[in-house]
This record gives structure tokens, C-alpha cells and sequence, in this order.
């Protein structure tokens, strides 16, 4: 029993050390995948026709509507810039494809004091409207700067107006900052009825914040939908490589695409609640991956450090459902795009439930309840270190009279040691009895075998709260503590010459502290459990070693606090070992 407990628990240890070494040999699998995207990127740039999708987009019609000539391609049409900067985003508009370019977000940093850029990497700009998603994106539009808005307009081949104004933000309070308004207005200037079968407003593209992310904080999403990373597009045993994404629904509220800070989202909007049927709503979603070379991520003055290698951002669309326009009859669509950072509390504010980007998982309620409280702590105490310190001690004397109870019956089982070690001597041919008798002696001295592991198992669910929360915690970006110079990332403090490997020293530190806690702790009776808690530092290591400092820092200081509890609470009088009465029998 007890060698196939070790057994078990040593094969968890190496599969979760087996995915890590397979995650990155399969980062490394699409390295060859850089020429293509250079070479596609090249042959944007040089104006030649892009490759065609190879999946098209669920929503799009079976058959063309109606038969006009195709527009014809502008080759090397000149790029037309304009900026208008808000007290928060600089916002960069491009005729191609009539859109934000880029937005540089004023009072977030990115790497060497740059300020972060979204859609830095993308070829298609934010609320680029086409007919196909990802077709088309970067034909040129006119464009008119006025008032502090920026107009595009286009008139294609079957003699559709398409117009598009842009206005960015005037006030900065909590509910309004970062969102630009647009109106989208399709006009028929032809002499026969026009049917759109649809059409998709993309979302831009998001990228790694950083060199070593991980894959899973960049992805694409919609409302109601599953995060999208790009793990997605890999082959897998049963499946070939995905190279789109697509999904069909009516009455999709909004779609949009982040990283494990930032966010940009697009919103249909409605004049009245009526207005916002599903129908109105969209009707599609499409996204794909992309891939950024060393050379772009170079460019965008990020670091390189501790290997080169693919990284893979995501870009989509969000697709709106069909229309007919009359000739002469316009129809106006309102959007409203979010293009900052990935806060809990400004994304609650909107009316969609757009807060769901966040993507917190099943432990979305103690992740969300640790942010609020983790937020509230810092606007008192001024330090987010602080404020994770004193969350974790108000945690940890919540939990105190559980952990002393714990403790206490800790000390009970040691008492029956001898008793165990004579049953163990006795069965120790028969595990089975060995077993029976070892369970009724816990019966009769009203011993609990799983009572030293109850607080751990209550701390779980916090703990991967904690786990989640901190990961995505915008709040936490550059802030310091002692040697930590950033508690959102690991607190690195150099790189192993030969192989490049991290050192961080508090993952080490909390580990430490958990081997300290471990030894005065009181043993329990049941040597499969000791040896089990023996692989925890190491499960925490994994964890914690790679992850937001601020992980590591909340479970040292719980180590600190549990190990004052138990030298606290050593001098309490010995706990008595009585048999529990019998029930009476039943007549």
C-alpha cells in the first residue's frame, strides 16, 4: 500500500516535469514557421494578393451577392497616418484598411521604459470591416480628421458606401477611459437592392507581453465562449493543425483578443436595450494565429533573453449579421472598442459582462473576492507587497481555529504510534486485517487519519485563487518589493550562463519555509501521508518558480504564519488519548 502511494504520487511528479519539456519542444516544432509568416507578411507589403483562408468562415454566404466585378487591387497604395492622443492611449489610425493601427497605452510601460503598444504586431487594424474575416483588411480607405475624430470612407465596385468614424474617449473616469465610439454606416448608391450576407469588424491582434509568457495568457475570446490560445492551432494525436477558428451563434454580445494584461474588445452597441436582440447582435466569430520573428520583437525593443524562439500572437473577428439596403437607403452599426488594460474593476462597469475576459476559471469567485480585497488593501497601505502580506494573515487567522484543531488531533495521532507500529508488527502479513485493525483503532480513540491535511485541502481552493488572480493582475505590474523588481513576473535575479536557466530566489525561499513548517510539525500516525506531504515543496516549486513572485511571496508568508502558529500553540497541554464510548446498542 505504502510503495504504490510513493508510486503514484513519483509518477504525478514526472508527468507534470514530462509536459513541461514537451511544451517546449513543441514551442520549438513551429520555429520553421517564422519564413512563412516573413514571406506572407513580404508579400502584403509588396501589394501581391495574400494566400486565401483555408476554412471560410461559417457565416459566409454560399453564393456571392450580387454578381458585380471584384474590386480591383490597389497595388503599393501609400500608407496615410493620423494620431490623436488621449491623456491615456495615443492612437495611431492607418487609411489601410480604415482603423487603429496601433494604440500606445500612456501610463503602461512595456520593456526598457517603452510604453506598451497593442496591436503592435498585427497586419490588421483595429475595426477593419470585410466582407470575409481576414480577407481584404488593408484595402484603402479616404480619410477625414475632425473634431477630434478620425472618418474613413470607401466605395466599392457595387457602388456600397462604406463609412467609418472613429472617436476616442474625452473623459478618463473608470467607465469611459479606453473605449473609442464607431459608427459603421453601409450606404447603396446602386440602382438594385444590395444584400449583404454579413460582414466582420476585426479585433486586432494581441502578443506576449513578455519573451517567456505563457501560451495560455495570449489568446482570443468571445461572450460566453471559451479562451482561445494558441495552443489551439497545434496538430494534437487525433487532430490535424487547426488554421482558423471559427464558431456560429446568434447573439453574441462582443468578442476580442488578450494577453496576460491587456485587452482589446469590440462591443456592438444599441441605442435602447429593446435595439439589443440577438438578432442584432453577432452572429460569428473567427480567429487565427500569427507568429512574431525575432527581428519584429526585436524592433518593438523587447528582450530576447534566455532564448530566442516562436512566439505566437492571436488575432479575430467578431461577425455581424445580414442586411439588405435599398438603393439610396444607409444602415448604421455602433460599436464600442476597449483598448487598455485587463482590469477587473473598469471591465465590471460595462454591459455585457465583458469582465469575463478575465477568464478566472472555477475558482472565478475567491479569485475575483482576493482582487478586491488585494486592491482595497493596497489603495489603504500604499504597497500591493503589503497588501498581499496582510491578505494572507487576515486569511490565515480566519483559518487559525481549523489549523489548531489540526494540530491538536496531529498530536493525538502521535500518541497512537506504538499502538500502530504493534498492529503493523502483528498483520504485517495480512495487509488486509492490518488495514481493519488500523482504521477501528482510529474509530475507538476518535482519531481522524485525515485531519493534519483538512487545512491544506481548505487552502487549495485559495491558493489557486491566488494562483489565477495574480497571473492576471494588471495592478501588480512594476510593483517592487525588497529584491522583486516586478511582483508580476518571476523575481529572477540572473541566468545560468551555459544553459540559460533562471535563478529566482523566493520560490526557494518559500520552499525553505515549508520544509521549516514540515519538521515541527507533529508527525502523524500514517506513514503514506508523511511521505506524500515530503513531495509538496517540490509540487509548489513547480508551481511557483516560473509564475508572478507575488504567488511565491503569499505562500512564504503563510509558511512564516503557520510556523509562529505552531510554536505558539506547542506549550498547550498534551492532548489525552481516551477511548470514545461505545454507542449503546440498539434493543
Amino acid at each position: 500500500m505504502d510503495r504504490k502511494g510513493i508510486i503514484a504520487v513519483s509518477l504525478a511528479i514526472a508527468v507534470l516535469i514530462g509536459w513541461t519539456i514537451w511544451n517546449s519542444q513543441e514551442m520549438a516544432r513551429v520555429a520553421a514557421e517564422q519564413a512563412k509568416v516573413k514571406a506572407v507578411a513580404a508579400a502584403e507589403v509588396a501589394g501581391q494578393p495574400k494566400p486565401a483562408d483555408p476554412a471560410t468562415p461559417a457565416s459566409a454566404p454560399a453564393e456571392p451577392a450580387p454578381a458585380v466585378p471584384a474590386v480591383p487591387a490597389v497595388a503599393n497604395e501609400p500608407e496615410k497616418r493620423e494620431e490623436i492622443a488621449t491623456s491615456s492611449v495615443k492612437y495611431t489610425f492607418t487609411n489601410l484598411g480604415g482603423g487603429i493601427a496601433t494604440a500606445e497605452l500612456q501610463k503602461h510601460e512595456a520593456e526598457r521604459g517603452q510604453r506598451m503598444t497593442l496591436n503592435e504586431f498585427g497586419s490588421i487594424p483595429i475595426g477593419a470591416v470585410t466582407d470575409l474575416a481576414g480577407v481584404g483588411a488593408t484595402a484603402p480607405f479616404a480619410v477625414t480628421v475632425e473634431s477630434g475624430s478620425v472618418t474613413f470612407d470607401r466605395t466599392d465596385a457595387r457602388q456600397l458606401q462604406l463609412t467609418k468614424k472613429f472617436t476616442p474617449p474625452t473623459s478618463t473616469d473608470l467607465a469611459h477611459d479606453y473605449i473609442v465610439a464607431l459608427e459603421v454606416t453601409f450606404t447603396n448608391h446602386g440602382t438594385q437592392p444590395l444584400a449583404l450576407p454579413g460582414y466582420f469588424i476585426h479585433t486586432g491582434s494581441t502578443a506576449p507581453v513578455h519573451q517567456h509568457d505563457q501560451a495560455t495568457y495570449t489568446g482570443f475570446m468571445q461572450a460566453g465562449g471559451k479562451f482561445i490560445d494558441p495552443t489551439y492551432f497545434n496538430a494534437g494525436w487525433f487532430q490535424a493543425e487547426r488554421p482558423v477558428f471559427t464558431f456560429t451563434h446568434e447573439g453574441i454580445a462582443w468578442a476580442g483578443v488578450a494577453n496576460q494584461y491587456f485587452t482589446t474588445l469590440v462591443t456592438p452597441s444599441f441605442p435602447t436595450p429593446e435595439a439589443a436582440t440577438p438578432k442584432a447582435r453577432g452572429h460569428a466569430v473567427w480567429a487565427r494565429r500569427l507568429v512574431i520573428p525575432d527581428a519584429a520583437w526585436q524592433t518593438s525593443g523587447r528582450s530576447i533573453e534566455g532564448g530566442s524562439g516562436p512566439r505566437y500572437g492571436v488575432e479575430g473577428a467578431l461577425g455581424m449579421p445580414a442586411l439588405t439596403l435599398e438603393p439610396g437607403q444607409s444602415f448604421t452599426q455602433s460599436f464600442r472598442i476597449f483598448v487598455g488594460p485587463r482590469e477587473f474593476d473598469r471591465l465590471r462597469l460595462m454591459p455585457d459582462a465583458q469582465e469575463e475576459i478575465m477568464d478566472f476559471g472555477i475558482f472565478g469567485l475567491v479569485s475575483k473576492t482576493l482582487l478586491k480585497s488585494m486592491n482595497w488593501l493596497k489603495s489603504m497601505l500604499g504597497s500591493y507587497a503589503l497588501a498581499i502580506i496582510v491578505l494572507t494573515l487576515i486569511i490565515k487567522s480566519l483559518l487559525w481555529p481549523m489549523q489548531n484543531k489540526s494540530t491538536q488531533s496531529m498530536k493525538r495521532m502521535q500518541l497512537l504510534q506504538p499502538k500502530m507500529t504493534e498492529l503493523r508488527e502483528k498483520y504485517k502479513d495480512d495487509p488486509t486485517r492490518m488495514n481493519t485493525e488500523v482504521m477501528k483503532l482510529y474509530k475507538d480513540y476518535g482519531v481522524n487519519p485525515l485531519s493534519g491535511c483538512l487545512p491544506m485541502l481548505v487552502q487549495i481552493p485559495i491558493f489557486f485563487g491566488f494562483f489565477t488572480m495574480l497571473g492576471k493582475a494588471v495592478e501588480l505590474r512594476n510593483s517592487k518589493f525588497l529584491w522583486v523588481h516586478d511582483l508580476s513576473l518571476p523575481d529572477t535575479i540572473f541566468r545560468l550562463p551555459s544553459v540559460g536557466w533562471p535563478v529566482n530566489i523566493l520560490p526557494l525561499v518559500m520552499a525553505g519555509t515549508m520544509l521549516w513548517q514540515m519538521a515541527i510539525s507533529p508527525k502523524s500516525g500514517d506513514p503514506m501521508q508523511q511521505r506524500i506531504m515530503m513531495f509538496m515543496p517540490l509540487i509548489f516549486i513547480a508551481f511557483c518558480y516560473n509564475y508572478a513572485s507575488a504567488l511565491a511571496l503569499y505562500w512564504t508568508v503563510q509558511n512564516l504564519f503557520s510556523v509562529a502558529q505552531l510554536y505558539a500553540t506547542r506549550n498547550q497541554a498534551a492532548p489525552t488519548l481516551l477511548k470514545v464510548a461505545a454507542p449503546p446498542k440498539r434493543k
